[in-house]
């Protein structure tokens, strides 16, 4: 183990304990890095005794680091642009020939096409379901497949659309990586 400017790396083969000492000051952290010829994405864990505001600034800054490989998304309501983070999109659709955009905050219009927002778009987090829309698979609450051909979506928010049976594969494929990513 090794320390650098006050992070502690760790060359391991198996995981290694957290130093359980605490910082005299509030706003420190300790930071432990593990390297780990078996671990091959980056997994952080927030070992802590409460949620607190300081534990989710560092989760959002942890999220944040992720997604900045994919850009926000601008969306427009009232003549006004907003920058939208693809992590707060709940889905984009097309409705009366106008890429819509749905957010917890409300809905937005883009002036993008939906074949090139699906480019752009976190493939581990958004899939298309229909040729008129895409989902972020992390906001769906549940699946109900009792209908023959197509698959009805509830979203966290209470909101609901249907996928198109060529779809399901793709919808399936895309819930097994997402799956596959929380077990590692």
């Amino acid at each position: 183990m090794f320390m650098r400017r006050g992070i502690r790396f760790c060359r391991a083969k198996s995981r290694v304990l957290l130093n359980k000492q605490r910082c005299p000051m509030k706003n420190t952290v300790d930071i432990e890095v593990q390297i780990d010829p078996q671990c091959h994405d980056p997994v952080v864990v927030i070992r802590t005794d409460r949620k607190t505001q300081q534990v989710e600034d560092i989760i959002h800054a942890v999220e944040a680091c992720a997604d900045s490989g994919f850009p926000m998304i601008a969306g427009y309501r009232d003549n006004e642009m907003e920058l939208l983070s693809q992590r707060g999109i709940i889905r984009v659709y097309v409705e009366a020939r106008k890429v819509r955009i749905l957010t917890a905050g409300g809905v937005y219009d883009s002036r993008r096409t939906l074949s090139w927002l699906e480019t752009v778009l976190n493939p581990d987090r958004f899939v298309r379901i229909s040729r008129f829309e895409i989902v972020n698979i992390r906001k769906i609450a549940r699946f109900d497949f009792s209908m023959a051909g197509t698959v009805h979506i509830v979203f966290d928010d209470g909101s609901v659309t249907w996928a198109a049976r060529r779809y399901v594969r793709p919808i399936q494929q895309a819930l097994n990586r997402m799956a596959a990513g929380r077990e590692e």
